[in-house]
């Protein structure tokens, strides 16, 4: 099959285009998942929608090809909250594991989600191997590893190779494609459980905002650290509190002038200081300790 039409209704330029409605994205990115479509016509997809950017109606459609074929996970008896971990670290510490795992502490069943491998950046991936934290394998290991009181880490090949071979695109056009903005977006647990969505650029926070509510999901908005779904040593910005009922609220941006344990940037200093302060041998950022303690406060997770 050919999505030639589609291409025409999004590929006129950032002023010339339209947006596909959502059954119109739906169709779209099922036959861009079932792999029935050629070469050439994904590149241009991808570059298009780069150009366009999603509007909320193409990100429901596109989710709405997506979610049938995700791996789901069974929910334990516990709460729980979703992590994206897509970006890692450059110039700062990667703090996703450390969030992740003082949030698992505290009794939560805690998924961190996202790609193993990134030639110039440290993954959450590579943190939890070096901290030997569990990294789920295929979808039917995640009962065996809800009673470790670790975060688990569920890769996204695991969750979707569909997706995840869009996203290895990346590495052909150097250019980050619609679905890194899906992958974060993805919550495999199918109870409503709580997601963090973290965001850069300006104009995603009103998307998200729409998409999250017109899918009655829990949902936390907030400005991401490099990307990931975490305060700075220096800075916890506002978190945005959406809530399955419509409801919202917001918690206070915080400033932190404490030095930050993490001096080194690689993955086994990362995991070795990350491993020290839940042990409690080194103080933590008070920056995650608040965001750790405005989660559980505002969603209720205890």
């Amino acid at each position: 099959m050919s999505i030639t039409s589609f291409l025409k209704v999004i590929g006129r330029g950032s002023k010339g285009a339209s947006d596909l409605d959502q059954n119109q994205a739906k169709e779209v990115f099922a036959q861009i998942l079932a792999g029935d479509v050629s070469d050439l016509e994904l590149g241009a997809f991808c570059i298009a929608m780069r150009i366009k950017g999603e509007s909320v109606s193409e990100l429901m459609g596109f989710m709405d090809a997506l979610e049938p074929k995700l791996s789901l996970l069974n929910p334990g008896p516990c709460p729980s909250i979703v992590l994206p971990s897509y970006n890692g670290a450059r110039k700062q510490a990667n703090l996703t594991p450390l969030l992740a795992g003082i949030l698992a502490s505290e009794g939560l069943t805690v998924i961190v989600q996202g790609v193993e491998k990134d030639l110039t950046r440290v993954t959450s991936y590579e943190i939890f191997k070096s901290l030997d934290w569990p990294i789920l394998s295929n979808s039917n290991a995640f009962d065996s590893l809800l009673n470790l009181s670790t975060p688990i880490f569920c890769p996204l090949r695991v969750l979707s190779p569909e997706l995840q071979k869009l996203l290895d695109i990346r590495a052909q056009i150097g250019l980050r494609n619609t679905g890194h903005v899906l992958a974060k977006l993805i919550n495999p647990m199918p109870d409503h459980a709580w997601q963090i969505s973290n965001y850069t650029h300006p104009e995603y926070p009103e998307k998200l905002r729409e998409y999250f509510q017109r899918r009655s999901a829990n949902a936390i908005l907030m400005r991401g650290n490099e990307g990931e779904p975490t305060a700075s040593p220096q800075r916890l910005p506002e978190m945005h509190f959406l809530f399955a009922n419509h409801q919202e609220s917001t918690s206070p941006e915080g400033r932190f002038s404490d030095l930050s344990p993490f001096t080194e940037i690689n993955a086994e200093f990362t995991a070795s200081v990350t491993a020290k302060i839940l042990s409690g041998e080194v103080a933590c950022p008070i920056s995650i300790l608040r965001q750790a303690s405005e989660i559980m406060r505002m969603t209720g997770l205890f």
